[in-house]
């Protein structure tokens, strides 16, 4: 029953995707010069108790990596709204390390398991076809959210992505640092009217990375900064503090006194650099006398610690609550065999008709 549920699922998605083309997606705009938001981000809110409608679901839950701070907190949300939701769920949360090929054969066993819906943080986004074909094989549909596989994939397989624009957040960056630079000239070291910057990369390839590496500093560029990369390219830091903290510790032996601003793909590694920094005596606090702005993405709570207590300039925050609760939402009704997922839900379609999504928000 299921797989015929599923073959109407996938067939109905993608006529009515063909159709109506999906809605506007509000197009993200540039905050003012000086008018980054800086109001502290509110907790999220604890969901209400729903009425039990006596249906029961179980998730096939595929993450890429369990200790990446970001998703985790995607994760916790998953399970809140799980357990908060009006149908019973059942969660089968694998943690593929970073390993394509463990997750594959995660995903077999869910296959086996026969679960109602198949949830996926792909590790390497490119596989995601793969995925996507053995679920609908064995009949089961697909959810995909955080790292983005190409359209193709969920228009050959009816399944649907849950997760950010990934130019926005670099955009935000760009703007951040446009905004900050305004507003301090003595960020400009040496004098010589051009920005001297790094930029730390999350991988190579990974849609997000690379969008909000370009994008940042296209941005700032567009906003009247001349910017100048003092190592050509983009360090690349996959995520992580403890190799952005090694890697920046390296450059400071070269190029101490020359970088003026520091762009990151993501809080952990800013927090890396950062790291780096205190160990030579920069950003120790805001009123530090060698200081540098140094922009990340996801306001994890570490992030918003650093932006407190003066060491970091500010973030991009990507909302880990409503994208765990949108891939609940949404997963649910997939489970159920609906032939339109967003029914009864907040959410609408993107102009790509094969998407939800999430905005980032920039916190200074």
């Amino acid at each position: 029953m299921k797989k015929i549920l599923f073959i109407g699922l996938s067939l109905l998605l993608v006529l009515s995707l063909t159709a109506c083309g999906g809605t506007t997606e509000p197009t993200p705009t540039a905050p003012p010069a000086g008018g980054t938001d800086n109001t502290p981000v509110a907790p999220p809110v604890e969901p209400d108790p729903t009425p039990d409608t006596g249906d029961e679901v179980t998730f096939g839950v595929l993450i890429y990596k369990y200790d990446d701070t970001y998703i985790s907190t995607v994760r916790a949300a998953i399970d809140k709204y799980a357990q908060a939701s009006s149908v019973k769920i059942n969660l089968d949360m694998q943690d593929g390390q970073g390993d394509q090929s463990k997750q594959n054969d995660q995903l077999d066993v869910l296959i086996e398991k026969n679960v109602d819906v198949i949830v996926i943080n792909a590790v390497d986004a490119g596989s995601a076809q793969g995925l996507a074909d053995k679920a609908v094989a064995a009949g089961i549909p697909a959810v995909f959210f955080n790292r983005e596989p190409a359209k193709s994939v969920m228009e050959s397989s009816g399944s649907i992505f849950i997760g950010t624009t990934a130019s926005e957040a670099g955009v935000m960056q760009g703007d951040l640092l446009a905004d900050l630079w305004a507003a301090n000239p003595d960020f400009d070291l040496n004098g010589d009217g051009k920005c001297q910057f790094l930029v730390f990369k999350g991988e190579p390839g990974n849609p997000e990375a690379e969008a909000r590496t370009s994008f940042s500093i296209s941005q700032a560029e567009a906003r009247g900064l001349t910017m100048e990369n003092i190592q050509g390219e983009p360090v690349v830091a996959n995520w992580a503090t403890d190799q952005a903290q090694s890697q920046m510790e390296a450059i400071l032996g070269r190029d101490e006194g020359k970088i003026e601003a520091v762009f990151c793909n993501n809080d952990d590694m800013a927090l890396g650099v950062i790291a780096a920094l205190n160990g030579v005596g920069y950003n120790t606090a805001a009123d530090s006398e060698k200081w540098i702005p140094v922009i990340g993405v996801d306001a994890t709570d570490a992030g918003l610690e650093a932006i407190n207590t003066g060491k970091m300039a500010a973030t991009v925050k990507q909302d880990g609550d409503a994208m765990g609760k949108a891939v609940v939402a949404i997963s649910t009704n997939a489970a159920l065999g609906k032939a339109d997922v967003l029914e009864g839900t907040e959410y609408k379609l993107a102009d790509d008709g094969v998407s939800v999504r999430i905005p980032y928000a920039p916190v200074q």
